[in-house]
């Protein structure tokens, strides 16, 4: 019976501790499929695409980030060469592979990380700005390389921010020496002291200069204004009771001295209410409206001014016959410095802010603003603003 007794209790203290170690391995098991998961969700939801290289830096896994930026689909692209996805077109790009064959990632704590940007080709071809971090993956124990896993952001936005502030730098520098030009060259003509001028060469010159100064001192208004609301995130409003059909009456008498082929009305009922609103950004978005629908109809014709009450708010519009805007464009040409690409706008003077500075003040004023266009058919820009805005 002892010996009986001692073999149960071997026996017993055996499988508990089968029992124990098998509890202890499910316990990893469950713990290693719950970090699986969460590094999966993680791959899988990132707004960055992951690429997930092996040893021979051929493609094993990336994320639908990847495969949107990229054009990829995961299943075409596995097994194939890093390069095939990340196509380079930017001439001074690393060189993966060479940095591997140079030594990395031999010593990580020196540069435990590669990174790089530049253009690459999409699958389709078109070209596209990304921002790459590369990560080596290493056994524990003898630090083979074992994969390499990339980060890519996509920096296209940034780049087009980029390009297109060195554009309006570039433009800005052309714009303001144009008037400063002309206002300097009629001053100096009608200073001269060896030449006697009739009262009407006098009084073109002079004109000429007051038209210029207006339009240097309309461009460094918009530079202003662009700059302070990009530093303090809005405007500050002065509200006063704003007379709309006087002000634009006003408006439209000065901007009819700038051109002899357009005809400019106004279409106000009778009845139309005063509003509370800052009357020098009002004035702001109707002479960068009208200044643009001048500027894009060549050509002449109608430009109308109006407005109409709807019940606690008041609906504004400038309506042209111009070029028109393609449907493309219309969600962009309210970014600052954006301009619309054509031959128009190339040989038009402007910098990309007057209708970012009327959206901005639009807004500013808790209003809307909607733009109704299509090419050889004339714009009209339509904008909300309430009777009664509170300080």
């Amino acid at each position: 019976h002892s010996e009986v007794t001692e073999f149960l209790g071997q026996a017993l203290q055996t499988i508990t501790a089968q029992a124990a170690i098998a509890i202890h391995h499910a316990d990893l098991f469950r713990s290693v499929q719950q970090e699986r998961q969460r590094l999966a969700t993680l791959v899988k939801h990132s707004a960055d695409g992951i690429l997930i290289l092996d040893s021979e830096l051929r493609v094993e896994n990336l994320n639908p980030a990847l495969e949107r930026m990229s054009g990829w689909p995961a299943l075409t692209a596995y097994g194939r060469n890093y390069e095939e996805l990340l196509d380079w077109r930017s001439a001074d790009v690393l060189d993966l592979r060479k940095a591997i064959a140079a030594g990395w990632p031999e010593n990580p704590a020196d540069q435990p990380t590669l990174y790089c940007e530049g253009k690459i080709a999409r699958r389709d071809g078109l070209p596209f700005y990304i921002g790459v971090t590369y990560a080596p993956l290493r056994h524990q124990n003898r630090g083979k390389l074992l994969g390499v896993i990339a980060n890519i952001r996509d920096l296209s936005r940034k780049m087009l921010e980029q390009e297109q502030q060195n554009l309006f730098i570039s433009t800005i520098s052309h714009e303001l020496k144009t008037p400063v030009a002309l206002i300097k060259g009629y001053a100096n003509t009608l200073l001269r002291t060896d030449a006697s001028w009739d009262r009407a060469t006098i009084v073109e010159g002079l004109q000429v200069i007051d038209e210029e100064a207006d339009r240097l001192d309309a461009l460094i208004k918009n530079m202003l204004n662009a700059s302070r609301l990009q530093a303090q995130d809005g405007f500050v409003l002065q509200l006063s009771e704003v007379d709309l059909p006087q002000l634009v009456a006003r408006l439209a008498a000065r901007f009819r001295t700038q051109s002899e082929t357009h005809r400019i009305s106004l279409r106000f009922p009778p009845d139309f209410p005063t509003i509370r609103a800052d009357e020098d950004r009002i004035r702001e978005v109707f002479e960068n409206l009208l200044s643009n629908a001048l500027k894009y109809s060549p050509a002449g014709g109608e430009v109308e001014i109006g407005g109409e009450r709807r019940e606690e708010e008041v609906l504004l519009f400038v309506r042209d016959e111009g070029m028109g805007i393609a449907e493309r464009e219309i969600d962009r040409i309210f970014e600052r410095f954006y301009r619309v690409d054509d031959k128009l706008s190339r040989s038009t003077p402007g910098a990309g802010l007057g209708l970012y500075l009327v959206k901005s003040i639009v807004s500013a004023h808790q209003g809307r603003l909607h733009l109704r266009s299509a090419p050889g058919r004339g714009s009209v820009f339509y904008f909300t603003l309430p009777i009664a805005l509170e300080e």
